[in-house]
């Protein structure tokens, strides 16, 4: 008869030690998934840091250029009007040149 009593309580205590490994195991498995989901979370967080970072960068570069694109554009400009002021007034010595050669010969 003591046998019997003595297997039961191995059973029973087999019992309680199986239900606290599950326990235990269990409480560790949800702390390493709530860890990865918040590593996760941090993830995704820095790459939408990173993305909007890169998108102002992007953005900054393309108004840079602009900005290079119009003095460039500017610059050309002013030159076009230089060289047309150049060649009026080039014009206008040669128009008064033959006023006067023509005022010359017509005297």
């Amino acid at each position: 008869m003591e046998s019997w009593i003595w297997i039961i309580i191995v059973l029973v205590v087999a019992a309680i030690f199986f239900g606290f490994g599950y326990f235990i195991r269990k409480s560790l498995a949800e702390a390493k998934i709530s860890s990865a989901e918040h590593a996760a979370l941090q993830i995704v967080e820095n790459a939408k840091k990173e993305a909007e970072a890169l998108k102002k960068e992007t953005v900054l570069e393309a108004k840079d250029e602009v900005h290079k694109i119009r003095a460039e554009a500017e610059k050309d400009t002013r030159e076009r009007r230089n060289e047309i002021q150049r060649q009026e007034r080039r014009l206008l010595q040669k128009e008064e040149s033959l006023d006067k050669k023509i005022g010359i010969f017509g005297t």
